[in-house]
């Protein structure tokens, strides 16, 4: 029997708060239980509070790399196990060729399951995570909550000034 969403823990790791918001957002809507991290460090406590079912892992971040991340897990037998999606904008330039190049031959460590460009099509990352899983998300996952992002992405800065000032009410 397949399993659901619900009963996979997903550990999106990026130094950028907006790509953590999208990324958990989408898989939030599929039924996944999200974790964050900004850096390979604050990664690595996650993982050893909690090990994650499944990693989506940017490569370019300060205090620690994802890829220095991504060494250190698969150094643990149970770890290296965990299926990894390297999700970055810079594979292919000057920040993080050379981390990328060298994940991807898998060398030292094995290669990540995934990649996949910045920026996320969080459908598209939504169904490779479930495929990775085994899982099928529920009917109409990431319908409205996709709604809503895409109308943040072409909002005025006024109209998200206000918005932040609606959330920040509803956080007191």
């Amino acid at each position: 029997m397949m399993q659901r969403p619900e009963e996979k823990l997903v550990l999106v790791v990026d130094d950028e708060p907006d790509v953590r918001m999208v990324i958990e957002a989408a898989l939030e809507d599929a039924g996944f239980e999200v974790v964050t991290a900004a850096n390979g460090r604050e990664a690595y406590n996650r993982v050893k509070e909690r090990p994650p079912d499944f990693i989506t892992l940017d490569l370019v971040m300060p205090q620690e790399s994802g890829a220095l991340f991504y060494l250190k897990l698969c150094r643990n037998k149970r770890w290296r196990q965990i299926p990894v999606m390297v999700v970055s904008a810079h594979a292919h330039d000057e920040l993080g060729a050379e981390d990328f190049a060298r994940l991807m031959k898998g060398q030292p460590a094995p290669r990540p399951a995934h990649f996949m460009e910045k920026p996320v099509q969080p459908e598209l990352l939504v169904r490779t995570v479930c495929e990775v899983l085994g899982v099928v998300p529920p009917e109409g996952a990431s319908g409205a909550r996709e709604e809503v992002l895409a109308r943040l992405r072409v909002a005025d800065l006024e109209t998200l000034e206000k918005i932040q000032s609606v959330l920040d009410e509803g956080e007191g």
